[in-house]
């Protein structure tokens, strides 16, 4: 879903190649890492099949500057003694911001619902919760 392309306005080519010390396993391993990151925060409410499978211009572009943002601060934690630019962290952690508002449903993305095989209606999951009755005697 990540393309190189994708990595550009983020960070420079040859900053990129030094960081993975042009090993593209690396890449590859962070990218894996990042994408399963994203599937758990929307699995629940997006089918991530669809999503993942997108390529080119069919994918969500905010989903994939998460993604990329994911890939980046696990890329720099690679580094000595984890010094990871102030920029990458800030990206990182409004991320994983937006991904938890995603998850509860107080953000929402333009991403393919799931579906309900047997009725093929858009199946939405929700959490329900209280707390025990208190008695007021």
């Amino acid at each position: 879903m990540i393309t190189r392309d994708d990595y550009l306005p983020q960070i420079k080519q040859n900053n990129l190649e030094s960081m993975i010390q042009v090993n593209p396993a690396i890449l590859t391993s962070a990218e894996a890492m990042a994408l399963d990151t994203l599937k758990s925060y929307l699995f629940d409410r997006y089918d991530t099949q669809k999503i993942f499978a997108s390529s080119g211009a069919e994918r969500n572009m905010h989903l994939v500057q998460c993604g990329v943002n994911l890939v980046l601060h696990l890329i720099y934690q690679r580094l000595p003694n984890h010094r990871i630019a102030p920029h990458v962290e800030a990206a990182y952690n409004e991320t994983i911001n937006f991904l938890e508002r995603v998850a509860d449903g107080k953000n929402g993305l333009d991403l393919p619902r799931r579906v309900n095989p047997k009725t093929g209606e858009s199946q939405q999951t929700f959490r329900w919760g209280s707390q025990t009755k208190r008695s007021l005697i």
